[in-house]
C-alpha cells in the first residue's frame, strides 16, 4: 500500500515522502497512529495544506530531542539486580525497565524509543540505542550486577578488554617501525664504500709502479755500464 507519511522513519522515509509499505503495517499502525494517509488524490491535496504544521512540529521534535539526548549521552546505566551464581538473572531487563530508570530521574523515554542489541538475562554490560527521532540517538551502555561493587569490577573489566586489541595494535605497529629503521639502517651501510679496501688497492698499484721503475733503472745501467 502507498502512503504519504506524516513523521520522520528512521529506514522508511521523511515527511512527505510517498512510501509502499505492508498493508497490514499501514492499517494496524501508520493510518490509526496518524503517522501516514493513503496516499490516493484526496490525502495528497489535504497534505499540502498541513506540510507546513508538520515540518513545524517535526522541528520542534527535533530540538527537544537534541536536549534529552544531552543528558544521557556518555552516561552508563546502572541495574542492581538478583542473579544465581552462574550470574543468571532472576528475570530479565526490559526496554520498559530502562524507561521506567529514565523516567524516576524525570527523563521521558518511552520503551518504543530504547532498541536492544540482545534480550538481558545474565549480569554483564549490555550495549544499547535511543532512537528519540529519525535523526536523533544515541548509544549507552547498561551495566547488569548484584552490586555497587561488583559493578565497578565489571566496568573496569569491559574497559580492559576494549583496550587490549589497541594496545596490541599499537605495540605492532611499534615493532614494524623498528623493522623499517634497521633495514634502512643496513641498506645505508651497504651503500657505504669499502674505503680502506680502495686505500689497499692504491697502495697495491702505487708499490707495483715503484718495483716496475726499478726495474728500468737497473736495465738502462746493464746497457750503458
Amino acid at each position: 500500500m502507498e502512503v504519504i507519511l506524516l513523521e520522520s522513519f528512521d529506514r522508511l522515509g521523511q515527511i512527505g515522502d510517498i512510501v509502499n509499505v505492508k498493508n497490514g503495517f499501514a492499517r494496524n499502525f501508520l493510518i490509526p497512529q496518524k503517522k501516514a494517509l493513503r496516499a490516493n488524490k484526496e490525502n495528497k491535496e489535504k497534505f499540502l495544506k498541513i506540510k507546513n504544521d508538520l515540518l513545524e512540529k517535526n522541528k520542534k521534535t527535533i530540538e527537544e530531542s537534541k536536549l534529552i539526548l544531552k543528558k544521557i549521552e556518555n552516561n552508563d546505566i546502572l541495574f542492581i539486580r538478583n542473579a544465581s551464581d552462574n550470574g543468571q538473572l532472576y528475570g530479565s531487563v526490559s526496554p520498559k525497565d530502562i524507561a521506567n530508570y529514565f523516567n524516576e530521574k524525570k527523563i521521558g523515554i518511552k520503551p518504543s524509543n530504547i532498541n536492544l542489541h540482545t534480550s538481558i538475562k545474565k549480569i554483564g554490560i549490555y550495549d544499547l540505542n535511543v532512537k528519540l527521532h529519525a535523526d536523533v540517538g544515541c548509544n549507552l551502555k547498561i551495566n547488569v550486577a548484584t552490586s555497587e561493587e561488583n559493578a565497578k569490577k565489571q566496568k573496569l573489566e569491559s574497559e580492559t578488554i576494549e583496550k587490549s586489541p589497541n594496545e596490541s595494535v599499537k605495540m605492532n605497529d611499534n615493532d614494524k617501525a623498528d623493522q623499517d629503521n634497521e633495514s634502512v639502517a643496513t641498506k645505508t651501510k651497504d651503500k657505504i664504500p669499502d674505503e680502506t679496501g680502495n686505500n689497499k688497492k692504491t697502495s697495491k698499484d702505487s708499490n707495483t709502479n715503484t718495483e716496475k721503475t726499478n726495474e728500468e733503472i737497473k736495465a738502462e745501467k746493464i746497457k750503458n755500464p
